[in-house]
C-alpha cells in the first residue's frame, strides 16, 4: 500500500510545488532507482511495458524513477520538465483486467511523455481508453487493483483517480494527500466521457442523486483492510499545518509519521502507519520515498532514500536536466539492457550488499528487532546532516545556480551513502549484544523473510 501527498507553492514556506511518497509494497520487493535518459525513438518503434506491448513515442523525457525491481513501470518519479507523479492502490466495484497497462506502467508513460500535470492526465485517460489497466502487481502474491494519482508540475497539481477504463480528477488548490481509497466525491473537474450515465445503468448510483464517485465506485472490503482512509486522515491532518509554512524537511518528517507515540513499537496495526514496517497477516512495508521540490524555470529537485524504511534513511537528492541523457554514478551503478541505469545497482528480491537497498536492509531488519535501542543516536545524527544537506541545496536551487546545485546534490549523496555503510556495521554490532523487544511472533516472520531473501 502507499501514501502520496503534496503542497502547492500557495501551502508552501518558498512558493514551491512539493510532492512526497512513500511506496509501501513486499519486505523482500525491492526497489531500484532508475535513471531514464531523455531518446529519440525510430517510427514505429515497439515499446514492452510490464504486460503488454503499445506504439513507442518518438520523443521521450529524461526521467529518475523508483521502480520495483521486476516491474518495466515505477511506483514514483519526476521528469526533466519538472512533473512529478505518485500512484496508489484503489479497490474499485470494476472488473479487474488479467492483463494491460499497469498503475505503474501508466506512470511512468506519462513521465516519458507529458510535459505538465494537465498533459499527464490527458495521456494516461487516453491509454486507459486504448489499453485499459491490469496485470497482476504482487511480487510473490497475487494482487491485482485499480489505480489513483498525485500529478503535479512547479504550478498545478491534480488527483486523477480511476475504476477500469472510467475515471474523474479534480485539482488541489493548497495541500492534498491520497493513500488506498477512493477519495474524490461529486467535487470532480474533469472525468470520463459518459461516466455518470455508466454509474446509474451499473446501479452505483441511485436515481436523481448526483454521482459520488468515492462513494460509488469503491469496494469496501478491500478498501477497509487496506487502511487507506485512516493513513489519508492522518497525512491530510499533519500537512494541514496552515499556508506558507509546507517545506521539504516536513515532507520528511511526514513520511517518517508511524501515526502512534513515540519510540515506534514495530508490529502494532502496521497497516495504520505512514512508514510502514511489514509483520503481520496482512501487511506491506516502505520500500521506498520521494520528496520532489519542484521550482519554475529551474530543474527538479527530487530527494530519494533509495532504501526502504524512511524512518531508518537519508533522502538524498538528485536533480534532473532538460534533454539529459548520462548521470552521475557510484560503484553501485548497473546499466539496463533498455539503455536506462539502475544508479544505486540492480537490487532484487536476494539479498545483494553490492546495491544500496540491501545495505539499507542491514540497517532496517536489525534495528526493528529493538527499535528503541538502536534507531535514536543514528536518526539524531541524519536528522543534523539532512538539515546541512537542505540548507546548501535549496539555497543553490532559488539562487538559480544549476551546476553549483548538481555538484552539492553529488556531493551529499556521496556523504550519504558512505554514512550509511559505516552506519550498517555499527548496526550490525550493536544488535549483536541488544536483546529483542519485539514479539516471537514478530521474529519468526522476520526470520521467515531473511530465510526467503538468503539474509542473514
Amino acid at each position: 500500500m502507499c501514501d502520496t501527498l503534496v503542497a502547492t507553492p500557495a501551502a508552501t514556506l518558498h512558493n514551491e510545488m512539493i510532492l512526497a511518497k512513500n511506496s509501501d509494497r513486499e519486505p523482500n520487493e525491492a526497489q531500484n532507482i532508475t535513471f531514464v535518459p531523455a531518446a529519440r525513438h525510430p517510427r514505429g518503434s515497439i515499446l514492452r511495458c510490464t504486460y503488454i506491448e503499445i506504439p513507442q513515442a518518438e520523443q521521450t523525457y529524461a526521467c529518475l524513477l523508483s521502480r520495483p525491481f521486476w516491474m518495466w513501470g515505477a511506483e514514483m518519479g519526476v521528469n526533466e520538465k519538472g512533473l512529478a507523479i505518485g500512484n496508489e492502490a484503489v479497490f474499485t466495484k470494476e472488473h479487474y483486467g488479467k492483463t494491460g497497462l499497469t498503475g505503474m506502467d501508466l506512470l511512468r508513460l506519462a513521465l516519458e511523455r507529458a510535459s505538465t500535470a494537465r498533459g499527464a492526465i490527458a495521456l494516461i485517460s487516453e491509454l486507459l481508453e486504448i489499453y485499459g489497466q491490469g496485470g497482476n502487481c504482487g511480487y510473490e502474491s497475487s494482487l491485482f487493483y485499480h489505480n489513483s494519482f498525485l500529478i503535479a508540475d512547479p504550478e498545478e497539481a491534480f488527483i486523477l483517480e480511476t475504476a477500469g477504463k472510467h475515471w474523474v480528477a479534480k485539482k488541489v488548490i493548497t495541500t492534498a494527500s491520497i493513500s488506498n481509497c477512493l477519495t474524490i466525491g461529486e467535487d470532480y473537474i474533469m472525468s470520463s466521457p459518459g461516466i455518470e450515465a455508466y454509474a446509474r445503468n451499473r446501479r452505483y448510483t441511485k436515481k436523481n442523486i448526483q454521482m459520488n464517485f468515492a462513494r460509488d465506485f469503491s469496494d469496501f472490503l478491500f478498501t477497509h483492510f487496506a487502511k487507506g482512509k485512516i493513513r489519508q486522515a492522518c497525512s491530510a491532518s499533519l500537512l494541514a499545518i496552515g499556508q506558507k509554512k509546507v517545506t521539504s524537511k516536513l515532507m520528511f518528517s511526514l513520511l517518517r509519521n508511524h501515526n502512534m507515540p513515540e519510540p515506534f513499537v514495530p508490529g502494532i496495526a502496521p497497516m495504520e502507519r505512514i512508514c510502514l514496517h511489514a509483520g503481520g497477516l496482512i501487511s506491506t512495508q516502505t520500500t521506498g520515498s520521494m520528496v520532489a521540490v519542484l521550482r519554475k524555470k529551474m530543474p527538479p529537485l527530487v530527494y530519494y532514500t533509495g532504501t526502504s524504511a524512511p524512518c531508518l534513511s537519508f533522502f538524498k537528492p538528485h536533480i534532473i536536466s532538460e534533454g539529459q541523457k548520462k548521470i552521475s554514478t557510484d560503484e553501485f551503478a548497473h546499466q539496463l539492457e533498455d539503455g536506462s541505469l539502475d544508479i544505486y545497482g540492480s537490487a532484487s528480491g536476494v539479498y545483494d550488499p553490492r546495491t544500496l537497498w540491501w545495505k539499507g536492509e542491514e540497517i532496517h531488519r536489525r534495528v526493528i528487532m529493538n527499535y528503541p535501542a538502536l534507531s535514536a543516536d543514528w536518526q539524531s545524527e541524519r536528522d543534523a546532516l539532512e538539515d546541512e544537506m537542505i540548507s546548501e541545496v535549496e539555497e543553490d536551487l532559488r539562487a538559480g545556480t544549476t551546476k553549483v546545485l548538481a555538484k552539492s546534490c553529488r556531493k551529499f549523496q556521496e556523504r550519504f551513502i558512505a554514512r550509511h555503510a559505516s552506519v550498517a556495521e555499527e548496526i550490525k554490532i550493536k544488535s549483536a549484544r541488544s536483546k529483542p523487544t519485539v514479539p516471537s511472533w514478530y521474529r519468526l516472520y522476520w526470520k521467515r523473510m531473511n530465510r526467503k531473501a538468503s539474509f542473514q
